[in-house]
């Protein structure tokens, strides 16, 4: 059976980030090791209920609070934030944050807060590549979803 995007799938992405999360500030190009994660359900996608929630160091609300304005920007546009920011301003409303750092995916959608804009949307992406890459396992490896009876999950 494949279940889809779970959050046991959303924490092995999480723990093949993780190191270069921690890379890219030991070498200087984030400003810190500090931050916040949530992936929404596809199928659902409600910021306020997340598929999966993870940490970078201590947790800090205020990080909670920008993915979660970041995903609402993202959600209301159906485009990544930082895309808004650069090319679609005139659809940022009063109350919006206006740091980047939320992405959609083919109906995923990833934010991070808690380094640079840029580098918090690199951070997702990371996240996507490992999810999408996860998805596709679970199809292809050996007693997976290709190999099931019949052409239904």
């Amino acid at each position: 059976m494949f279940p889809g995007l779970t959050p046991e799938m959303c924490e092995t992405a999480w723990s093949i980030i993780q190191p270069a999360i921690r890379k890219a500030a030991d070498e200087g190009v984030t400003n810190g090791h500090v931050g916040t994660l949530i992936v929404l359900d596809p199928v659902n996608p409600d910021p306020q209920a997340p598929l999966f929630t993870a940490h970078v160091g201590e947790p800090d609300p205020q990080f909670l609070t920008n993915v979660e304005g970041k995903v609402a920007v993202t959600l209301r546009t159906g485009m990544d934030s930082s895309r808004v920011r650069q090319d679609f301003p005139h659809l940022y409303r009063e109350g919006d944050i206006k740091y980047p750092g939320a992405i959609i995916r083919e109906g995923l959608i990833v934010s991070f807060s808690g380094v640079q804009g840029e580098f918090d949307e690199m951070i997702c992406e990371w996240m996507v590549a490992a999810l999408r890459a996860l998805g596709r396992n679970r199809f292809s490896r050996p007693g997976g979803a290709d190999e099931a009876p019949g052409a239904y999950l």
